[in-house]
């Protein structure tokens, strides 16, 4: 277990020493009031307008355009992992599409289970579906890694279950992405960096710039183009004589083009039209495992072949609304459009059936995942009353392509099968929502809020969620809240219609859609919406204006929750299971079911501090703390239990760190800014053959030297994981894969990857 009493009395050491030697300052005076201006405000969790996030009804925090410059980061997932204790995104490799989108979880839940917001406006998901033994399987969620940090003003989190409020998959919390607006500086930025050991080479330019309109609206274009080298931590192949290292395993070769738009025009009559837009490209690289040389590959490649697996990714967003006001009250209409695609090719591979004549390259097909939205949301102000009302309505469209034929008949594209004709689908659906929010103050030092929605999908049917919360202030410095809420996450397109199979000795196996008949007779039933219950307990202390600690309990209860049922076939299967296999030609199948239910339980704690120096100097510390538990509480899949899951139980329950910690420092002193983080991962397990490997607790450190030359020009060196911690490798070899002394020696579920330190210099000019 991670010595986090060691580093809790640490950082109170810390805090009561400086009392004594700092220059007291506990006035709000307006120095105060512009160092925590934008860390202050937040919309998420509410209809009520920006607020100050620690007088917020439920958990809520805050991250900075600042912030986020000064750790020196270029990826979103990235930033997220730094300052949110109970964020969790390991960096996978051999793992097909999961290479390229990485999945992310809060509280240890699944990544579709958290709800993404721009500007308050739902994001699409991802058209990838996680199907192989990676945190987040069977789930499709937001590709963070679409949006440019230099277009971002902050982020808010709320860490509280939202459904009632926001709709589907806020579960276990909102992720809320606010655009840089009006006020900012232009600016132009680059960034270079390396690896520890040489590889893993890192350079990105990006820019922002802001065009005034009139009425104080405001164009902003953001730009933001990225180039990562892979890192290769594989070990020796054992299957070669004498063994070496062939397979890739580390973080992909990845191209980014980020673009973005944010833009508000007012007109004198209080109405404002805005719109933003989002836009990325990305092209990635990544292997599968070394094919060895024998009868099968020596048709083409003499010495065996790593097939290189390319994705090429398309992913776009557009918003278009108006605001305003009619007498009393507020109205906002919008539309937002978003859309994502994933190309799938393949090189340096064959089709073993095809022998000498096979190509080597081949197209394996496309997913595309489309959703608009639209939205009318209004709010009207009676006295101590505030009342929130709207509707939304939602389209959504999933579409898997086929691949060349060579990709899949007589035979398979070694590395990934192509999608077969059998695979390809167009689905759609549509759903409607109404709701209302109501907060009311009957005293200064009470605010109540109630919130219901209602929900009707084309696909699966209604649903009714609720939510209460409430804000007491004992006193001027102290608040207690609590909320309790029911939830729904609907079932994904992909998850009730992905499909990829492929043919070995005339017989198919693979992931068959729920509503097939092959899956049906095996016991599948069409997928329902996860039910959820949620229950958040804290509050926030803050005596001082430099000075807040919040402590918050979680509980989190879903009924239904959507999983990849286990492969049947071969030893798995029964008599009953076999004899039904063989009547429709399948070796093995899976399928997507509402397999388990789930409960997630554990707490945050929060202390900030803010150090007044003489001499003009300062230090902002941060400590936040998490803990999360999930356990399968019951199981509704018959064909599912401890015994015969524990691959897939395991992962759920102890897949993840269930502590982990973030000591966040911040020390400015003239022209000078020092950034110091620290990271703590408990530790976690996986499960391979059956056999349980469990690896222990981690630390890293990140650090950020940067230097204003002058009040627009600024430069910095850095790294991250500047000790170059590496995660525990497996205690044993397992087999010629997995293992210590195999081709991935280490766990693909490592909290921080397994690519070592990370060493930058980076410089900005705003102007």
């Amino acid at each position: 277990m991670l010595k986090y009493k060691k580093f809790l009395s640490l950082f109170a050491a810390i805090f009561l020493s400086s009392e004594l030697f700092a220059e007291a300052s506990l006035d709000d005076d307006l120095q105060d009031l512009l160092d925590m201006r934008s860390e202050l405000k937040a919309d998420v969790g509410s209809r009520s307008g920006a607020k100050n996030f620690l007088e917020s009804r439920s958990p809520v925090d805050v991250i900075t355009h600042t912030q986020i410059e000064d750790s020196g980061l270029t990826s979103l997932t990235d930033v997220m992992r730094y300052f949110v204790a109970g964020f969790n995104a390991p960096e996978t490799s051999v793992a097909d599409g999961s290479d390229h989108v990485r999945a992310f979880t809060l509280r240890g839940m699944s990544p579709d289970q958290v709800l993404v917001l721009v500007n308050g406006k739902r994001v699409h998901t991802s058209a990838l579906l996680h199907v192989n033994g990676t945190i987040g399987r069977g789930s499709s969620g937001v590709d963070l890694d679409t949006i440019a940090l230099v277009a971002i003003d902050k982020i808010e989190i709320l860490r509280d279950g939202a459904a009632a409020q926001y709709g589907s998959d806020a579960i276990s919390g909102v992720i809320n992405i606010i655009l840089k607006g009006f006020g900012h500086q232009n600016e132009i930025s680059s960034h270079i960096g390396i690896r520890d050991k040489g590889d893993g080479k890192g350079l990105e330019a990006g820019g922002f710039v802001s065009i005034p309109l009139e009425y104080d609206g405001f164009l902003n274009l953001s730009l933001s183009a990225k180039d990562e080298e892979q890192t290769q931590r594989a070990g020796k192949d054992r299957r070669l004589s004498p063994a070496s290292v062939k397979t890739h395993a580390g973080r992909p070769d990845a191209k980014n083009l980020n673009l973005v738009l944010n833009a508000e025009s007012f007109s004198v009559d209080d109405l404002t039209l805005y719109s933003n837009a989002l836009f990325n490209y990305r092209e990635s690289e990544a292997s599968a495992f070394f094919r060895p040389h024998d009868a099968n590959t020596s048709a083409i490649y003499s010495n065996g072949f790593l097939p290189i697996i390319e994705a090429e990714i398309l992913d776009y967003s557009f918003v278009l609304g108006a605001k305003g006001k009619y007498k009393d009250t507020e109205w906002d209409l919008s539309n937002t459009y978003g859309y994502n695609e994933i190309g799938y090719k393949l090189r340096n591979s064959m089709n073993y059936g095809y022998a000498a004549s096979s190509p080597t390259s081949f197209n394996l097909g496309e997913l595309s995942f489309m959703q608009n939205t639209t939205n009318l949301d209004l709010k009207h102000m009676f006295d101590k009353f505030e009342l929130a009302f709207g509707g939304e309505y939602r389209y959504e469209n999933y579409v898997v392509k086929k691949g060349d034929a060579s990709s899949y008949t007589n035979g398979i594209s070694q590395g990934f099968a192509g999608y077969r004709p059998e695979n390809e689908v167009d689905a759609s659906r549509s759903n409607y929502a109404l709701y209302v929010d109501g907060i009311y103050s009957p005293i200064e030092s009470l605010s109540l809020e109630g919130a219901t929605r209602y929900e009707n999908y084309s696909d699966f049917g209604q649903t009714l969620n609720a939510k209460l919360s409430m804000g007491y202030k004992a006193i001027e410095t102290l608040l207690f809240r609590s909320s309790i809420s029911t939830g729904f996450r609907a079932p994904s397109l992909a998850q009730s219609n992905y499909s990829h199979t492929s043919t070995f000795g005339g017989k198919m196996e693979g992931t068959f859609r729920p509503e097939q008949e092959i899956s049906k007779a095996l016991g599948a039933k069409k997928l329902k919406a996860e039910k959820s219950k949620h229950l958040t307990i804290g509050g926030v202390y803050q005596p001082t204006s430099a000075t807040y600690f919040m402590l918050d309990y979680f509980y989190t209860q879903v009924k239904d929750r959507i999983m990849l049922s286990n492969e049947i076939g071969g030893s798995t299967a029964s008599p009953t299971q076999q004899a039904i296999l063989n009547t429709y030609g399948v070796d093995k199948a899976r399928f997507f079911t509402n397999a388990v239910d789930t409960v997630t339980q554990g707490i945050d704690a929060k202390l900030t501090h803010r150090f007044d120096f003489e001499g003009n100097s300062k230090l902002h510390s941060s400590l936040w703390y998490n803990y999360s538990i999930n356990k399968v509480d019951s199981f509704n899949d018959s064909g599912m239990n401890r015994i015969n899951s524990k691959e897939q139980i395991d992962r759920i329950e102890n897949g993840q760190p269930k502590h982990s910690l973030r000591l966040l420092n911040k020390y400015e002193i003239q022209k000078t800014t020092i950034t110091l983080n620290l990271s703590g991962y408990g530790s976690y397990s996986q499960v391979i053959d059956n056999q349980k490997y469990t690896f222990k607790e981690s630390w890293t450190a990140d650090l950020d030297l940067a230097y204003a030359f002058t009040k627009k020009f600024k430069v910095a060196i850095g790294g991250h994981n500047i000790f170059d911690a590496y995660p525990e490798k497996f205690s044993q070899p397992i087999n010629n894969f997995y293992g210590r002394d195999a081709i991935k020696p280490y766990s693909r579920y490592s909290p921080f990857g397994y690519s070592g330190a990370y060493y930058y210099a980076r410089a900005t000019l705003k102007f």
